[in-house]
Parts: structure tokens; sequence; C-alpha cells
């Protein structure tokens, strides 16, 4: 690692800021008063980011793919409003305070997205409850909103191409579980959702990868490192 700028410690989807030219162009013309302190840059926030999504991600995936005969998914509630949603916006903002848009804008995006799902949940919400019974009308509905968050993966999925390859792979598999999941809604077929839950398994353990990767390429003496491979420019 060079000394003469901010590199990038984390190998997975947090933006890149180098002022090593900008250091180096008034090093000597200006050079730092010794009264003046620097303040340390904010924590890394992917990490809780990527841990609080990818958890949430696996436990409602299993529940999808009906894993020990689970049909009921209302468990993941609690786990959806506090960790994918309340952590995970919270790593969103703290990626904004470091000035990266697109990890900040996904992490507060998904953070949203279980705090709205755990509210068509919550049973005082009514959300349900409104539709009366119309279970063909309710599924319609729940299809949309579905298809929609799988357009707004492929957004994302279309800037992480120039990032690394598991960001890639998990926004690419992601689209298509959030696709599947809303085709189950809209036929009301089980084995359907069924394999949107086991192809939900897989970006959850990926974001989870990723965090760790993280989180290891920001430890000063890691055991080891994981490969993201990182597309070089």
């Amino acid at each position: 690692m060079t000394s003469t700028g901010i590199d990038k410690l984390e190998l997975g989807i947090t933006e890149d800021i180098n002022l090593g030219s900008v250091q180096g162009h008034f090093a000597n013309a200006n050079p730092p008063s010794p009264s003046m302190a620097t303040t340390p840059p904010p924590a890394n926030g992917a990490v809780l980011g990527l841990f609080s999504f990818g958890s949430t991600t696996i436990i409602l995936s299993l529940y999808n793919a009906r894993a020990s005969g689970i049909t009921i998914p209302n468990v993941v509630v609690g786990m959806a409003l506090f960790v994918g949603g309340a952590a995970q916006f919270t790593g969103g903002i703290i990626e904004f305070c470091r000035r990266s848009t697109f990890t900040g804008s996904v992490f507060c995006i998904y953070g949203t997205f279980w705090l709205s799902y755990a509210s068509i949940l919550l049973p005082g919400t009514d959300i349900a409850a409104a539709f009366d019974g119309d279970a063909d009308m309710l599924g319609d509905a729940i299809g949309i909103y579905l298809v929609v968050w799988s357009i707004i993966t492929v957004m994302f999925l279309i800037v992480a191409l120039r990032k690394n390859l598991a960001l890639i792979a998990v926004l690419a598999i992601l689209a298509l579980t959030f696709l599947v999941l809303g085709i189950a809604e809209f036929t009301g077929n089980s084995a359907v959702a069924r394999a949107g839950g086991i192809l939900g398994v897989i970006p959850g353990f990926g974001a989870v990868y990723i965090g760790l990767a993280d989180l290891l390429a920001a430890d000063p003496f890691p055991p080891f490192l994981l490969p993201l491979g990182v597309i070089k420019h």
C-alpha cells in the first residue's frame, strides 16, 4: 500500500477516495499547520450494511424455501425491522457521510425495502387486511411490488458492472430472485415461490461474503483475505 494517498482498504463496494495527487501538488507550497487537528473519516458503513442485508435475506429466503417445513414467514418481521431495515439504513447513512453515493444509495434503498416489507406483514398496519380476504388481488399487489424491486436492483447492477465480480453476482441473482418471487405472487404457485426462496439464499450469503472480505481487508493484520474479483480499469 502506498503512502501518497488514501487508498481503498475495502475490497468490496466502497468507492475509491484518492487524494494523493492533490496532496503531492500542495505538499511543499502549503505545509500543514501543527495546530490544525485532522478529523478521521467515518468508519466503513458497508460492512454493517452488507451483514444486515445478507443475514435478513438468508432468513427470509429459507422461510420462502420452506426449510424445516416453515410456510409462514412472519417471524422475519423483527429481523426486517431492526437488522435489514434500521441497521442497514444506518450503514447507508454512514456511507453517504463518506461521500460514497453508490453504497449509501444501495443500503438506504434496501433498508427501506425491509422496513416496507415488514410493514406489510405487521397485523397492526392492516395493509394485508385491507384486501378483505381477496387473495388474488393481494397476490397481484405484492407481485407488482416485487417486480419493481427487481427493476431497481437491475439499475444498481448496471452501475456495479465496473466494480467486482462478487457484487455483480449478488445483484444479478437478487434481481432474478425478486422477479421469481413476483411471478409466484401473480400465479399463486408455491413451487415457484420455493424456487425464489432457494435463489434468494445465494445473494444473502454473497452479501455476507463481501462484508467479511471488507472486514478482513480493513484489519491491519488479517488472518487471511477473501478474493472478490475486483475489475481493473
